[in-house]
């Protein structure tokens, strides 16, 4: 959450001196260039309507001040609750003399306008809570100075006990780059981001241990067992979001606002190096005319036109303004293409610092309402600076239609395993990812035969093949003969899973690495590098020549 780039391309041909005041000019005339903005704030109602959307969309109100505020990440459960967490304190820390003002809140029973009529306090006396993971009814957030995990061990909604998971999150140098956007992988763990400035040592139960300074993306086990880097890089990452093929996305403040990241790859930070290889690719080479980028959604669902399926949307806080890319595919690399601006607003207090899909297909949005979002721009303890306003907003496509699906109805925490497995097939990823979690979250080793008798079926879709070898993996319970069926399966979407799941196992006989290998020979580019990563998991001396001439087939 950073300044608004002042560009003096336009300056061209006359002094330095005149194209500063010439910009100055510029930034005055301009509320949306201020750091400190002029205008005063508006009621909900009045800043929904200096919303623009494209035809056909309409912006809705989901929850605001007073019974919310200063939202700052979001997450969806299994039951379709949205929860948040919200910080009054950020940017400067409780002081020690007195409690934390923050909390995690769970919003609930929607209207037919998207309207939560029902908003719980779930946890509270919390300092800067970021990251947050809905889960089975607790949940797993961070709050300074660890990440914990909340549980609601009477079932009245608050939680009663905390356990520490993960502690050494570095804090002191800047509360604007805490970890955050926790979002569970196809694998079952926790992705996280690691932001700007800071320091932090984070050892899991089994004694391993990583350090990061800065930028960084790593993963965590929910049961606080283990942690390991992912990327290294990235000047301020805030937003994640896996796709269908499994590959994570980063939203990024200073260096790029998208990242397709690869694991164990080096991505440009100010002025680290890359560990010899060189750096990750880099897909977007526009700024969005900002480098306050924060949140990030890759539209999976069928709620919108097809015109925006794949598409990227983020939140630009400075220019007020959601973003949007669509992706060209370059080998297994997609390269973004700017599109135009998918929301505007008049309002230069609207600040999108997250976005969610929601399993109604709509896109979600965390409005950090605010006069000031500069970090370094502005004194951290300016009193111009909102403690109290916050909005969530629901963006759905009504085109001709008179009414648009709500989320109220939505609810896998008591459905039983043929209905999960019917739900891995939606067209909605969020549906998916849910649906997936509950079989093993929930049903655990019950829910591995009907799965695997699933797999079986012929009139089962791709995205149920794909999501029901990671159930099968993450109990166990994946047969050889299973995957290796996968490996070979018509549809690319299930032969990269299968080269993903075969990267996370451990036991690696002579058999597996067959099919890695066989998958650097795949006609699909996504299955080679898939492909690829699982053979760089598992190095072993007769895997070389493979991986070598796969690198001169390129």
């Amino acid at each position: 959450m950073t300044a608004h780039k002042v560009s003096f391309r336009r300056c061209a041909g006359i002094s330095l001196a005149a194209c500063f005041f010439i910009s100055l000019a510029a930034l005055a005339a301009d509320p949306f260039s201020e750091f400190v903005r002029k205008t005063e704030a508006l009621a909900p109602a009045d800043e929904q309507k200096s919303f623009h959307l494209p035809p056909g969309f309409e912006i809705q109100l989901v929850a605001s001040e007073p019974e919310i505020s200063k939202p700052m990440n979001m997450a969806f459960d299994e039951r379709g609750r949205l929860w948040i967490t919200q910080s009054r304190e950020y940017p400067v820390p409780a002081p020690t003399n007195r409690p934390a003002r923050d909390e995690i809140k769970i919003l609930s029973d929607f209207d037919s306008s998207g309207r939560a009529r029902r908003i719980t306090t779930f946890a509270d006396g919390l300092n800067i809570p970021i990251g947050l993971y809905p889960f089975r009814g607790s949940a797993v957030a961070f709050s300074i100075p660890q990440i914990t995990r909340f549980q609601d061990s009477h079932g009245d909604g608050r939680a009663d006990k905390r356990e520490a998971l993960y502690t050494g999150q570095g804090y002191d140098l800047d509360t604007h780059g805490l970890t955050s956007s926790f979002r569970r992988g196809f694998d079952g763990w926790i992705y996280a981001d690691h932001g700007y400035r800071n320091n932090t040592t984070l050892k899991g139960t089994d004694g391993h241990t990583i350090t990061m300074n800065s930028g960084n993306t790593y993963r965590l086990k929910l049961d606080g067992s283990r942690v390991e880097q992912f990327t290294w890089g990235q000047v301020n990452p805030f937003g994640l979001m896996f796709d269908p093929l499994g590959d994570l996305f980063s939203a990024d403040c200073h260096s790029s606002p998208v990242y397709q990241l690869l694991r164990g790859a080096y991505y440009p930070s100010f002025g680290k190096p890359h560990d010899g290889l060189g750096y990750g690719p880099n897909i977007c080479k526009h700024s969005h005319g900002s480098t306050a980028i924060a949140g990030i959604v890759l539209y999976y669902a069928g709620q919108f036109p097809r015109e925006f399926h794949g598409h990227s949307f983020i939140g630009n806080v400075m220019s007020c303004r959601i973003n949007r890319d669509s992706y060209v595919e370059h080998g297994s690399t997609r390269m973004a293409k700017e599109e135009p601006d998918f929301l505007s607003s008049d309002d230069p207090w609207f600040r999108p610092v997250d976005l969610q899909l929601g399993p109604d297909g709509a896109l979600y949005v965390a409005d950090f309402y605010n006069r000031i979002i500069g970090h370094y721009e502005v004194p951290l303890d300016h009193p111009g600076r909102d403690r109290e306003r916050g909005r969530i907003w629901r963006i759905v496509y009504r085109g001709n239609q008179n009414k648009v699906p709500v989320p109220q109805d939505f609810d896998l925490s008591r459905s039983p395993a043929a209905k999960l497995i019917e739900q891995l097939g939606h067209p909605n990823i969020t549906v998916r990812m849910l649906a997936m979690n509950e079989l093993t979250d929930r049903l655990g080793q019950s829910a591995a035969r009907p799965v695997e008798k699933m797999l079986g079926d012929k009139k089962s879709n791709p995205f149920q093949r794909a999501h029901g070898l990671w159930v099968l993996h993450r109990l166990g319970a994946l047969s050889e003969k299973t995957l290796a069926a996968a490996a070979r399966d018509s549809d690319r979407a299930v032969r990269v899973h299968a080269m993903r799941v075969l990267s996370e196992t451990a036991d690696w006989p002579p058999s597996k690495s067959e099919l890695a290998l066989a998958g650097l020979g795949d006609p699909d580019a996504y299955v080679q590098r898939a492909a690829a990563d699982a053979l760089g998991c598992h190095p072993q001396d007769d895997q070389s020549r493979g991986l070598l001439d796969a690198r001169h087939g390129d």
